[in-house]
């Protein structure tokens, strides 16, 4: 019987996602690990044959997977691939001066787009640890007891915590017309299955989503490409959908970028699947904007991907160049 090695965290809570589909896992064991290292080491070693963590860490171990010749092979469904700001009001009803507590740099530029005169602050300025749950029900009281108006955490960590507060999605919402979106952080709400170079990875099918893998493979070639000191700044939205919820969506909102890419000048649809990938990169007050966007045929997903980011890196070299430094931290 194999072994899987499952790490988790309160903003990715890979336990409590496996849960789900638990009993569609046939003859894998599954061990609870502390720490990325020692699952490193035994995946090495051959104590574990896969290993279950958040593709932001393994990101972070990026270089070391690789040296020791380590592949993702398959991921989890994402649930809530967003943040939420927990309080009492939505950012277009806050007090000027009012105070959100972020740790996250891009959010932080996000805010600062949607409403410029809120005043956001790091969790420590308030003695508060944003990584476990005592922290966050702490955050949660100083918004009761008026001390602060608001808070972002990761929705997976707001159901970990147990938090009850009304909670507002800061996402990309296609009914939000006219506003600053929040593209979502890279790799939000995205747990990912990490094995030995050549692991069969389709013997997971049964309980692992192509989806979710898809996002893994557009987010990883994104910061691939995007340099590193802009790698806190750049938001990353992907999802594929059946071309007939698409075009539903589309229509009601009036989106003409996706109606245009769908349909044809003879007025003609396909019936593939598609694929939307928005990256952005924001200055550093909020104030301005570069993105770049596809729609596509999820079959040419691996192909224009690449196309996408040679765009990309264009955009990138051309901002930044500018004397004010447009996209610089």
């Amino acid at each position: 019987m194999e072994r899987m090695g499952v790490y988790s965290t309160i903003h990715h809570p890979s336990n409590d996602r496996l849960e789900v589909v638990r009993e569609r896992i046939k003859d894998i064991e599954l061990e609870e690990v502390q720490n990325l290292e020692d699952a490193w080491l035994a995946l090495d070693s051959g104590d574990l044959d896969l290993v279950l963590a958040p593709a932001n860490l393994v990101w972070n171990d990026r270089i070391k997977l690789a040296s020791m010749q380590f592949d993702v092979v398959a991921a989890l469904t994402r649930n809530h691939p967003h943040h939420v700001l927990v309080s009492e009001d939505g950012l277009e009803h806050f007090p000027a001066g009012g105070i959100v507590l972020c740790d996250e740099p891009l959010i932080h530029r996000q805010i600062r787009r949607r409403r410029n005169k809120i005043d956001i602050r790091k969790f420590d300025t308030m003695e508060i640890e944003p990584t476990t749950a005592e922290g966050l029900r702490t955050a949660q009281n100083l918004i009761q007891s008026g001390e602060i108006n608001g808070f972002v955490t990761h929705r997976g960590a707001y159901d970990v915590a147990g938090l009850n507060g009304r909670r507002h999605a800061l996402h990309n919402d296609p009914e939000a017309r006219g506003l600053p979106r929040f593209v979502p952080t890279p790799f939000c709400d995205l747990i990912v299955i990490i094995a030995r170079q050549g692991y069969p990875g389709h013997t997971l099918s049964d309980w692992t989503d192509e989806h979710a893998f898809n996002s893994w493979i557009v987010q990883r070639t994104v910061m691939h490409r995007t340099p590193a000191e802009l790698h806190e700044f750049v938001g990353i939205h992907y999802r594929q959908q059946q071309i007939g919820s698409i075009l539903t969506e589309a229509e009601r909102v009036n989106d003409l970028f996706i109606l245009d890419n769908l349909i044809d000048p003879e007025g003609d649809v396909d019936d593939q699947p598609r694929y939307e990938i928005i990256v952005e990169l924001l200055s550093k007050h909020g104030l301005r904007t570069t993105s770049i966007e596809r729609i596509g045929p999820i079959s040419r997903l691996s192909v224009d991907i690449q196309f996408m980011m040679n765009d990309w890196n264009s955009i990138l070299e051309r901002f930044m160049t500018e004397a004010d430094g447009f996209i610089q931290p």
